[in-house]
């Protein structure tokens, strides 16, 4: 009977990345590019609420230097952004910073063609917004940061 009831302890998720004898050492900090400052307003409430340190470029040319500067654990993408698509900031990457961060791509468009290029650029994970929630982005960010990945992308 109460096995449905919402119960907030049971939706957090580990919120420390990095490890020192097993131990977390510092919040995750997620990264996310996006140019909507409203759907970036709804995921950073969610991902602060849920104990990761976020920050929020609006371009592609900002998400870009916030990752050189201090690079984040991960980077949530989205495609259409007002300088240059997702798949150009990903190709940019590849070429300039090998070794940057994994990325998951948040974008309203859910075509097979689109979801395949930017896998194949080495996105860990391809999301559609209107068929995910914050909370189930905010869970699902310590698995993709668990998955190997094969050398730089």
């Amino acid at each position: 009977m109460y096995k449905d009831r919402w119960v907030p302890t049971a939706i957090r998720v580990p919120l420390w990345g990095g490890t020192q004898s097993g131990r977390r050492t510092r919040p995750i900090h997620v990264l996310m590019v996006e140019d909507d400052s409203a759907i970036a307003d709804m995921f950073q409430m969610q991902l602060e609420h849920d104990g990761y340190r976020v920050t929020v470029a609006g371009t592609a040319q900002v998400g870009l230097a916030a990752i050189a500067a201090a690079p984040p654990d991960i980077v949530l993408l989205d495609l259409l952004l007002p300088d240059r698509s997702g798949f150009e900031l990903m190709t940019m990457l590849k070429h300039q910073l090998p070794s940057h961060p994994p990325i998951v791509i948040l974008s309203n468009y859910g075509e097979p063609e689109m979801i395949s290029q930017g896998l194949s650029l080495g996105a860990v994970d391809y999301l559609v917004k209107s068929r995910v929630t914050p909370s189930l982005v905010s869970r699902s960010i310590p698995g993709w940061l668990e998955q190997p990945r094969e050398g730089p992308n």
